[in-house]
């Protein structure tokens, strides 16, 4: 009687403790959700609906135009491509320094001049963005340079129609892209 008694126990602590194993794995392997901040952002921005011709057949552009315009998309590819490797590499560094061992002030020390380099990086891609522009606008016609005026306005409309200003969790502002300000 007493060895049925003990077996039984020997047995209820196994089954609850391989439950417990089990449920623990099950939460180590799910995927952490994003935070609450990301979450709220992306449930209030609505996309602006994708309505109309594309670019080509808006502008109207001719088969020689198309061909120039891929070359000058493709050039600014290659030229951006870079200075994005560059942003990526700064950024993981900096998470590598956020997990290491240092102390806060520490962390913000090395953290500091990284975040001023990849800000440097975002003005060098914001200059390829504008060259590439331009060079895209010195191909098209007086009369496609004025349309596509046009729908470079409604796509500012646009933007702000969709993306709240100041939200405290939009990563992206133009006015941190400017050129940094000299220090007296």
């Amino acid at each position: 009687m007493k060895k049925t008694l003990i077996l039984a126990g020997i047995c209820t602590f196994l089954l609850t403790s391989s439950m417990s194993i089990a449920t623990a794995a099950d939460t180590a392997t799910q995927v952490k959700p994003k935070s609450n901040c990301t979450q709220n952002y992306q449930k209030e921005m609505k996309r602006p609906p994708h309505k109309g011709p594309n670019l080509d057949e808006r502008l109207k552009l001719t088969d020689e135009q198309k061909a120039k315009a891929k070359d000058i998309r493709m050039q600014g590819h290659e030229k951006i491509k870079p200075v994005f490797e560059q942003i990526k590499a700064k950024k993981d560094e900096i998470k590598t320094i956020k997990s290491s061992n240092l102390s806060a002030a520490e962390q913000e020390k090395k953290i500091a001049p990284l975040k001023a380099d990849i800000k440097k990086l975002k003005i060098e891609a914001k200059k390829i963005r504008q060259e590439n522009m331009q060079e895209f606008e010195a191909i098209l016609t007086p009369d496609q340079k004025t349309e596509f005026e046009k729908i470079k306005q409604e796509g500012r409309e646009n933007f702000k129609k969709y993306h709240k200003k100041g939200h405290k969790c939009n990563k992206f502002d133009s006015r941190k892209m400017s050129e940094p300000t000299p220090q007296k």
